[in-house]
């Protein structure tokens, strides 16, 4: 359904004009978000809006950008002095921050020289906890200790992890039945659209392991990238993630409920470097504890994917060995801080990655590639499946189910603050 064929509803003159006046300003953060994008190729991660708003872009002066959004700054401020409904604060409040962060990349592709915590605050509206390498030493010794064998512990981990690589001559068979499973389950506690679909493709040199690339109209495209060994753990989390109910249904959703249904046009572009990554990866993160216990991914893993993948091994063993490698997951903060803060190399990042993290050469180095791209947009995988899941749990305190939970915020998405916001009361 194009979005000029939403639901029409009926509100009062009143709200009626305020709408109206929303839906003007969303229209020019809309051609804003797309005009930035023409200085950053990958600025723009999805959209589904008019085509005509995208094909009459052209490269414009960033100074001129800049007075853009500002100007659209001084309208939000004069719609906040309306008397608003709940509906249109919530709408106005998300779309401020949305542009809050579009003025600070601006300022950022103008040479304005920003750390790595003004980023995360600047850009994604978070601030993640810090940590130090010390942090990391329980979780290497617990390894160290589960891990056969004697000698360096990186080393170890990556004889121990290698019998459990998917062939590639399995990758689609084990990838597909992974993703179909997902959504499978997915599909008992959230009704999709019945034209909602994807297609896989497999790709090669990229700096990430799997994306999603929205289409709109309900479809998804998931790359998944071939550089690295699919590791078994690997292709569950990733079909979750990139699919259900990660990625795909967090878009889907958002362009059923709020492009189609309520006709708000800014959720029909996605500005990668934003706020609402915080919580498109953090949920995307959480998504597969939403539909997969420990014990049902074990068996699973075991009773379906091993045979699948001719891998023989002690599967039990190594969900104890990856549990424990998951807390390691802040070193990617940690490193990252410290390259792009100039605080130490490339080679240098690699190196901890190494040491800390138990990488492989070629996957620190493709990690590193990623945080030169993307710099701060890693506190959203690991600190925004933190705030996605504590979110759930407190609203679970309150008596909704965690599907419930979770579908609501989804389809009504927060920001990191509201998030944080609304743990703290």
């Amino acid at each position: 359904m194009p979005i000029s064929s939403a639901i029409q509803v009926q509100f009062p003159v009143a709200e009626q004009r305020v709408n109206s006046m929303l839906d003007q300003q969303a229209e020019a953060y809309v051609k804003l978000v797309l005009a930035v994008g023409c200085h950053q190729s990958d600025y723009v991660d999805a959209y589904y809006g008019p085509q005509s708003w995208r094909s009459e872009q052209r490269l414009l002066p960033l100074p001129l950008l800049l007075q853009s959004a500002k100007g659209i700054d001084t309208q939000f401020a004069a719609l906040a002095q309306q008397t608003l409904s709940q509906t249109q604060s919530q709408r106005l409040s998300f779309l401020q921050l949305q542009l809050d962060s579009v003025i600070f990349y601006i300022e950022q592709l103008q040479g304005k020289s920003v750390s790595f915590r003004q980023q995360s605050a600047g850009l994604y509206d978070a601030l993640a906890p810090e940590y130090q390498l010390s942090d990391f030493t329980l979780s290497l010794s617990t390894l160290d200790q589960l891990l056969p064998g004697n000698g360096d512990l990186r080393q170890r981990f990556e004889d121990y992890r290698a019998q459990f690589i998917v062939p590639s001559h399995a990758v689609a068979c084990v990838f597909n039945a992974c993703v179909q499973k997902a959504r499978q389950l997915t599909g008992l506690h959230i009704t999709l659209p019945t034209a909602e679909n994807f297609k896989i493709e497999y790709v090669t040199d990229q700096i990430w392991t799997a994306y999603n690339w929205y289409q709109g109209q309900f479809n998804s495209v998931i790359q998944l990238n071939q550089d690295q060994p699919l590791y078994l753990e690997r292709a569950m989390e990733l079909a979750s993630h990139e699919g259900y109910p990660g990625h795909h249904v967090f878009n889907v959703l958002q362009e059923q409920s709020l492009v189609q249904q309520q006709g708000w046009v800014e959720y029909a572009i996605y500005p990668l470097f934003s706020p609402i990554s915080f919580l498109s990866e953090g949920s995307a993160n959480y998504a597969l504890a939403m539909i997969m216990t420990d014990e049902q991914r074990l068996a699973f893993e075991r009773d379906v994917l091993m045979p699948m993948a001719g891998i023989e091994a002690d599967i039990a063993h190594y969900q104890q060995v990856m549990q424990v490698y998951k807390q390691l997951a802040y070193l990617d903060n940690y490193v990252c801080q410290k390259l792009t803060d100039g605080h130490i190399d490339t080679d240098t990042a690699a190196a901890l990655l190494v040491k800390y993290g138990l990488y492989s050469d070629s996957r620190a180095a493709q990690r590193v590639r990623f945080y030169q791209a993307n710099q701060a947009y890693v506190i959203n995988y690991n600190f925004g499946e933190y705030s996605v899941k504590n979110w759930v749990a407190a609203q679970q305190a309150k008596g909704a189910t965690a599907w419930q939970a979770f579908e609501a915020l989804l389809r009504g998405p927060l920001s990191a603050s509201q998030i944080l916001a609304g743990l703290s009361r």
